[in-house]
């Protein structure tokens, strides 16, 4: 005989509380970290010392922006720098965060940029766009999605260049070449939709449309690296390109898909054969860059599977940047590229 007689409906409730209980239980551990960094301490690079003539310092400044230095000029690929927390993203309105941005620029020591190239119009390679452009006085090169950002930013026209793919621009000693790509298969908004009009902040998140992907091979002084922010590929579209160092997006399908690695890594890495390959769009973006940057989550990345992949290849080819952090390219032959 029972201790003591449930109430009508009382089973059904401890049943619905189970239920969400590991409904709950699942959302959480979707939500955590897909990889620990400090399981590839060795691969962790950070080089602070003065460049020498022929080098070039690239710099991480999280998600998948780069600022390139060979001591004279700077080039900054993509502009994502605010930080946008994940609840601001899906329900709040992105306006950047002028006073980060600029405490950022001046940590790094970006006081000489004359070029900001966007890989595709996503708030997280674009949102801080205009203010950049228009804060540092550099060119902003884009489609023509990304020239609407910086038009609503009050970018002034004679500062907008539109991407002629495969025509090599000059800027100081450097030539960048944009290259047409694909964005990461298996996200939301990848698929080429336009920017039609001017963008004025502050604005969705779903109102920056992808417009496009692109890659840029940048060339100095008989070296080269390929700057590809998302992991995707037109299918023979890197043919002939050869970097020495390859900065790549390893987000989304490159972790999540091992059909998918293989096929990637076949078409871009073994194409582009780098001495150097680090990855981007790892860290969690909906997080503050710091010296100390967690991994994207489980919901959107798989980072554990996509770096046991590359290292497995790669070995001390393979090299992680944490934020703010720095390697040099092309002068010291104790370094792989």
């Amino acid at each position: 005989m029972p201790l003591f007689r449930k109430k009508p409906g009382a089973a059904r409730r401890w049943v619905f509380l189970a239920a969400a209980g590991a409904a709950v239980g699942g959302y959480v551990a979707f939500l955590k970290p897909s990889g620990t960094v400090s399981r590839y301490a060795e691969h962790l690079v950070d080089d602070d010392r003065d460049l020498r003539a022929g080098e070039v310092r690239v710099t991480f400044l999280g998600t998948t922006t780069l600022l390139v230095d060979d001591g004279v000029t700077q080039v900054l690929f993509d502009a994502f720098i605010t930080d946008v927390p994940l609840t601001t993203a899906l329900f709040g309105a992105l306006r950047t965060d002028e006073d980060k941005v600029d405490r950022t620029l001046a940590r790094v020591g970006a006081d000489r940029v004359r070029a900001v190239f966007v890989s595709h119009s996503h708030y997280d390679h674009s949102l801080d766009a205009a203010y950049l452009a228009r804060s540092t006085g550099a060119v902003l090169h884009g489609s023509e999605s990304t020239l609407n950002i910086g038009r609503g930013g009050g970018v002034p026209e004679e500062r907008l260049a539109r991407y002629e793919v495969g025509r090599p621009v000059r800027i100081g000693d450097f030539t960048v070449t944009v290259l047409a790509s694909k964005h990461s298969p298996g996200t939301i908004g990848g698929d080429g939709t336009p920017i039609a009009r001017p963008l004025a902040q502050p604005a969705r998140a779903g109102e920056y449309l992808e417009g496009g992907s692109f890659d840029f091979l940048v060339e100095q002084g008989g070296h080269s690296l390929l700057v590809k922010a998302s992991a995707g590929f037109l299918p023979g579209g890197l043919d002939g390109i050869r970097a020495d160092a390859l900065f790549c997006g390893t987000a989304g399908s490159f972790g999540k898909d091992a059909a998918f690695r293989e096929e990637f890594y076949r078409q871009v890495v073994s194409t582009v054969d780098p001495k150097l390959v680090v990855p981007l769009h790892w860290n969690d973006f909906f997080t503050p860059v710091t010296g100390d940057l967690g991994t994207n989550r489980k919901a959107i990345d798989d980072v554990a599977a996509a770096w046991d992949f590359l290292v497995a290849r790669l070995g001390k080819r393979f090299a992680v940047l944490q934020g703010y952090r720095a390697v040099v390219l092309f002068g010291s032959p104790d370094r792989a590229a």
